[in-house]
């Protein structure tokens, strides 16, 4: 045995010893917290020096990728997830990437008891410790299943308590108690081998002379903190059972639960009606969209949910859940043009009724045509336009008031300013409509003028009369010509930006197009005199005649006898370079596979081409398109399931032309290696006579690190590995690392 290990440690005992039951008679002290970011209610915080240094250290697998996904014990706290510091008037959420990426995050979204609503982005390293009682925390924000949602309710008792809390982490999600009897953790046997190696036999095992106890408590403090655990996993049913079993808190969670899933800033009251039947008997419903981008909402009246559940009458829930889900579909307007949607339940049935009952469910008797009935058409049409999907390209109208003692009036000082007046009271923040035109009062009475945004739109009011100025179908109006340059307005006097207007075209700044060769939406346009282009244009100099469809797309090209090209041809327009295909056909943007003459032989062979508007055909260099990377000389590339040497590097071109780099790689100071094809590699590889290992990632270990694979003598089914930093093992050799003498075999296996 080493002499240095029996000055060191004294002759104790035998205890046997397993994982997950071994107690340490030291104390551990607690986490010392940092704080990062302070709010009322929240805190997140770092773990003080100890944890801080350990979490950003580069990742070593302290445990196989295997357990942190699969299993769930305490031994897994600090190599699969950390503990939140458990602190009494708290309750803490913790992130921790087992790659211990420092980038590494997880959102959650909050619900304060006050009605405020946010986001809360933890990274690696990080916890969130809650101080607010009634808080909700959405676990999952981005889900789009409301059952897929992970919800907790923070009750005062937990806080009071201060002994629970969660941990995030890549794959698992941690509930946790917290647990003061000193149980080790996974890392505890490693540090012990690692520190003491001439306490353990050849076989692997403590040596009867010693415990595990005593060399744990010889470990330097950060080693015996970070072996120590301080939770203790759990069900979730045990933190779910703080708030179902305090009715006041269930019910503040059923009641404020839809602030977490829905958008309630677009909040839409008003009383529901059938053809035949008026719902609650005309008292008001809340319409809560679900979220921007999706047709879902929530129905509430007072505490309660609406329900799609089928079966005679409606029927309310005091808790979310899919069932109380809708879908609003917007239908045709009614008979006296008023705006109509269906309620459609989790089965696509919908809400319906005769003049005696209501339900989800179908009958010959029933109708399903549903009116807003407090709501006018614009109030419900702007209030879709701030979520709805079927809404996604329109604007809000919004009609000013119109008042029977309106009066502008010139500011005493500056004549040039306007104040409104109704009835000689100040008008302020307020449409105002006069003479079909319409103004708008700001917060001083003042009618704006010149470029103005409101809820995401562009207006423009005239700077000598204040009125908004607007385009009507067919005629632009003359107020539109702002700053030398016509504008694109619709009958609202929106400004319309990267829009078409018949044969005109408005650009991302709403100006129309007056002339000139545009790309849009990947087609090619010609604009003279604000109009795109039909039929054709004729390029005498060229020989060419180029063909537009009847909506300004150009087509395709031909001689100016309209003879087909029957070459690749290259035609000048407006300073760019347009590319026909021998058919005549428009070279389309990005990467086509053609036929063309070799660079030597002149024969026809396969080429990969580049093409883009605004690069032209003739690019040289790297392009990754669709996540896929290429080369081309002079806008072409010809090699195709071969290799080719490019800036001191090899790469693999498959029978695409996708470019795949062969050999090692360096990125991020990780090593990975391709093979012959360009394919990452993984696991053990012999490369030029040495050996490497490759983790999933593809990226080489480097250091000392250990691969399993069955039982192996002499230590639990491992053997251990130490790779230089070109990711290389050391084999058959001796030698000293941080000051210790190692040997290893012809393997690459440490001895013991």
């Amino acid at each position: 045995m080493n002499e240095k290990y029996k000055k060191r440690i004294p002759k104790i005992l035998p205890v046997g010893i397993a994982m997950g039951i071994l107690f340490s008679s030291a104390p551990i002290t607690e986490h010392k917290v940092k704080a990062d970011v302070d709010t009322a209610a929240t805190i997140i915080t770092t773990f003080g020096e100890i944890y801080n240094t350990f979490l950003a250290e580069p990742f070593g697998e302290w445990l196989d990728e295997t357990s942190a996904k699969s299993l769930y014990n305490r031994g897994l706290e600090n190599s699969a997830y950390i503990a939140p510091t458990f602190q009494k008037g708290e309750f803490g959420i913790t992130v921790f990437d087992y790659y211990k990426d420092q980038n590494f995050s997880k959102k959650v979204k909050v619900a304060y008891a006050d009605g405020k609503v946010e986001y809360k982005t933890i990274k690696h390293g990080q916890q969130l410790r809650i101080k607010q009682a009634g808080t909700i925390v959405d676990l999952n924000p981005d889900e789009p299943e409301v059952s897929k949602h992970n919800l907790l309710y923070i009750t005062q008792k937990q806080l009071d308590e201060g002994k629970t809390g969660v941990a995030l982490t890549n794959w698992q999600t941690f509930y946790l108690e917290s647990s003061n009897e000193g149980h080790y953790t996974s890392l505890a046997d490693k540090f012990v081998r690692g520190e003491f190696p001439g306490a353990y036999t050849k076989g692997g095992v403590l040596d009867v002379r010693y415990t595990f106890r005593d060399l744990f408590n010889q470990l330097p403090e950060d080693k015996r903190k970070l072996g120590t655990a301080t939770s203790e996993p759990i069900s979730k049913d045990v933190l779910s059972n703080y708030v179902t079993n305090d009715s006041k808190a269930l019910a503040d969670f059923n009641d404020r639960v839809v602030n977490v899933f829905a958008d309630t800033n677009s909040i839409l009251e008003t009383p529901l009606a059938l053809p035949f039947i008026t719902l609650n008997d005309g008292k008001p419903y809340q319409i809560i969209p679900y979220k921007k981008g999706s047709n879902k909402v929530f129905v509430k009246k007072g505490s309660q949910y609406l329900s799609g559940k089928e079966g005679n009458n409606l029927q309310y829930s005091d808790s979310i859940g899919d069932d109380e889900v809708f879908e609003l579909v917007q239908i045709e307007n009614s008979g006296q043009n008023e705006l109509q949607f269906r309620l459609n339940n989790k089965n696509g049935v919908s809400l319906a009724g005769n003049q005696y009952i209501s339900q989800f469910g179908t009958d010959w008797s029933f109708k399903s045509e549903i009116r807003f009935t407090a709501k006018t058409n614009n109030e419900i049409h702007n209030w879709l336009v701030d979520w709805h999907p079927s809404k996604v390209n329109e604007t809000k109208k919004h009609e000013g008031m119109t008042y029977a003692g309106l009066e502008f009036k010139p500011d005493e000082k500056d004549s040039s300013i306007w104040t409104a007046y109704n009835s000689g009271k100040l008008i302020t923040n307020s449409w105002i409509e006069r003479q079909g035109d319409h103004y708008y009062a700001d917060s001083s009475g003042i009618l704006l003028k010149g470029w103005q945004e409101f809820e995401g739109n562009t207006y423009y009011f005239s700077p000598n009369s204040n009125h908004r100025v607007k385009n009507s179908i067919g005629y632009v109006s003359s107020d539109t010509f702002i700053d030398g340059k016509w504008y694109n307005f619709n009958e609202d006097g929106v400004l319309q930006k990267s829009a078409w207007n018949g044969l005109e075209y408005s650009d991302a700044s709403g100006a129309f197009i007056e002339e000139g060769l545009k790309e849009i939406d990947n087609k090619i346009y010609y604009f003279k005199d604000y109009k795109a282009t039909t039929n054709e244009l004729r390029l005498e100099d060229q020989n060419i005649i180029l063909h537009f469809s009847d909506k300004g797309v150009l087509e395709k090209a031909s001689r100016l006898n309209g003879e087909a090209l029957n070459s690749v041809n290259h035609v000048t327009l407006d300073e760019k370079t347009l590319v026909f295909e021998k058919d005549g056909s428009i070279r389309k943007n990005g990467v086509s596979k053609i036929f063309l003459p070799g660079l030597f032989d002149k024969k026809e062979q396969p080429a990969l081409v580049y093409y883009s508007f605004e690069e032209g055909p003739n690019y040289t260099g790297w392009k990754e398109i669709d996540g896929k990377k290429y080369h081309f000389v002079g806008g072409k590339h010809y090699t195709f399931d071969g290799h080719e040497p490019i800036d001191g590097k090899r790469y693999y071109f498959n029978q695409d032309g996708e470019a795949k780099l062969t050999g090692f790689d360096k990125v991020n100071n990780k090593i990975y290696y391709y093979n012959d094809k360009g394919e990452m590699q993984t696991g053990w590889q012999e490369i030029d006579g040495k050996w490497y290992y490759f983790d999933e990632s593809g990226a080489a270990k480097i250091g000392w690190f250990e691969v399993g694979g069955g039982y192996h003598f002499p230590y639990y089914g491992y053997f251990t590995y130490y790779a230089k930093e070109d990711g290389s093992i050391y084999t058959d050799t001796t030698v000293e690392i941080d000051g210790r003498t190692y040997k290893f075999d012809s393997h690459g296996h440490k001895g013991y």
